[in-house]
This record gives C-alpha cells, structure tokens and sequence, in this order.
C-alpha cells in the first residue's frame, strides 16, 4: 500500500473515531445539508437521522431549502422542515463542500458556540468542521455515512438502507461516473441486502420527473445554445412560473445538455429570487470544471460542480462561459465522445 493510501486510511479512521466520540457524547444534534438539495444530501441526511435515533439520540434534520418533490420517495424527505426549532449541541453537516452551502443554517442562534462535524466527499472541500469526515475517493456522501455507521454498530434496516442506496445512486448518475469504485459496489450490494429496493431507487430517483420538470425543461431548451463545444441554458424565474416548477435548481437539466454529441462541457444558468445566479456545471472526463466553481465561490467535483453568482444569468454568461471556452481550448480533445463512437463487432 502507497504511502498517501496508508495516510487516507489513517485519517479516515481517526476521523470516524472523533466523529463517533462526539455524536455520543451529544444528546441533540443538528443534521443539516446543502442548499438546493440533491438525492445524496438527503438520503445522507434521513439515513443519519434514522440511524441515531437508533443510538437514543433526539437528532433535528433541517434541509435549507424545501425538498424537490422528484425526493419524496426517499424515507422522511418529505417531511423534513426548512428551520431549526430549538437548541442543539452539535452540528453535522453534510454534502457541504463549505459554510455557505448550509444557507440560513450557520446563522441560527448558537450555531458557532457547538462543535461541528463535517461529512462529505467533495474535492473542493475546505475543511470547515471540528472534526472532519472527508473522503474525495468515497463515490458519495452516503458511502461515508454508511462507513460511519458501522463504525458506531448501527444495524442497517430497510428505511436506513434505502436512503443510503438512494444517496449513492442518485449521486452516481446509477454507477456511472468515474468514481465508482468496488467499495461502492460492494456498499449498494450491502444495502440491497438489508431491503433497499434498487429498481424501485432507480425509477423514481433517475428516470422519475414530475410533468412541471419537463414543462420547466421544455421553456428552457428554447434558450439552449452550443458554441465551441460548450452547451447551455437559461432558467429564468419566469419560466419556472409558466412550467409550475417549485424546485430551486434545474431539475437535471445540465446533466441532459452534456448528452448532446458535440459538447464536453455544459452550464444551466438558474435565476433565483435572492439576486443570485445558481450555476451547474457538468464534463466529459478530461476536464475539470471544479476548478471554474472554485474560482467562483463554488465547488463539487472535476465532473460535476456548481457556484452562485451575484447577478443575472445573463451577467452570469458573460462572465462564466470565456472561462468554460478556455478551459475546453487548454484540454484538447483525445477523440470521439462516447456519443461519437460506434461500437464495431471484433473480426
């Protein structure tokens, strides 16, 4: 084993030690994840509460923002409130790659005067918690959840295993990206085992949308345009009025972009009601647009990430696409894309 592997492992163990420590001696934790949701952060985040309720523990999830209702499938996520309600002695955040992903969350009373401990698998991690639990190898925060629980022997059920596996597989796009490792098989397999119904995970957290999604994607594909082998896309509030979309981000849309055969790199430019622009941002292997939302304030991984800009999206576009155009001109092209290709039978 490489030197950077056994020093990996090493701080894993350490961090779930320190983790377990903390989460016993806390009697109300505060579980919270990123704002604009996806299936990893609330499958981590009902999956973790389930599990400490298990222990004795009185835990409160608190999701930022409201819970897409293309996420109700998973145990609890619908019923997950947007405020915190009463004191709290430790904070666990999840799926956050800094601070700011919590929203409103690090300004609720007495926030700062509890320890933290922060669980995700994001590069563009900062390393923001008292204690943390990070692991950019691990395909998802989920993966790391579950890693935490057997670390404190919490048994797996149905209801726990299904929000783990629904975590996993939303984040993996269903085991397709590149960070997918036999961990994460052997994780899902785990899960499977202890009753998480994989088809039933895969139909309404890949292949599921709500009729307002595809309203919502229908008025934003009249504003989709490719140049340069970037794709994009605008959703503006007006929009999600016309389609009766209540979500906050773009209901998949940039991973549907990068499906186009002629583009590397995609970007949804959502208009929100705060002023802001809510960036995704998605890439072929081979190129690296964590790097773009950490230029912004964002962050995610070199696949896949996202930011907030302080303005329109079209303030956003003239800002954001030079970058996205040069990142594409610095990595050229090692051939066709998998959308390119034909498969030839061997001779």
């Amino acid at each position: 084993m490489s030197h950077f592997l056994t020093h990996r492992k090493a701080a894993l163990e350490q961090a779930l030690i320190e983790t377990g420590q903390l989460i016993r001696s806390s009697s109300r934790p505060l579980l919270a994840c990123h704002v604009s949701p996806d299936g990893d952060a609330i499958g981590s985040l009902t999956g973790l509460e389930l599990a400490l309720r298990y222990l004795g523990l009185q835990p409160m999830a608190v999701s930022p923002e409201s819970v897409p209702t293309g996420l109700h499938y998973i145990p609890g996520a619908k019923d997950l409130p947007q405020r915190v309600d009463g004191a709290f002695d430790l904070v666990i955040a999840l799926d956050c790659s800094d601070p700011e992903r919590l929203g409103h969350i690090t300004g609720v009373e007495g926030f700062n005067l509890v320890p933290l401990v922060n669980i995700d698998h994001h590069l563009t991690n900062i390393y923001f918690g008292t204690v943390n639990l990070v692991d950019i190898q691990a395909s998802s925060t989920a993966e790391i959840v579950l890693q935490l629980l057997d670390h404190m022997a919490v048994p797996l059920d149905e209801r726990i295993s299904t929000c783990l596996l629904a975590g996993i597989v939303t984040d993996t796009r269903g085991f397709r990206t590149s960070n997918v490792t036999i961990q994460t098989m052997e994780a899902a397999t785990r899960l499977m085992r202890a009753g998480a119904p994989l088809t039933y995970i895969t139909r309404y957290g890949l292949d599921c949308r709500p009729t307002s999604a595809l309203l919502l994607w229908k008025e934003a594909l009249a504003s989709l345009q490719l140049r340069g082998r970037v794709a994009w896309a605008t959703v503006s509030l007006s929009m999600r009025q016309k389609a009766g979309y209540e979500g906050n981000g773009d209901a998949g849309l940039v991973d549907f972009l990068l499906s186009a055969a002629d583009a590397d790199v995609a970007a949804v430019f959502v208009e929100r009601k705060d002023g802001y622009t809510e960036v995704g941002l998605r890439a072929r292997p081979g190129y690296d647009v964590a790097r773009v939302a950490q230029m912004l304030g964002g962050g995610g991984h070199a696949l896949a990430a996202g930011c907030k800009f302080p303005g329109l999206p079209e303030e956003a576009q003239t800002q954001i696409l030079p970058i996205l155009w040069g990142l594409v001109n610095a990595a050229p092209r090692s051939g066709a894309t998998a959308c390119e290709q034909r498969y030839t039978e061997p001779q």
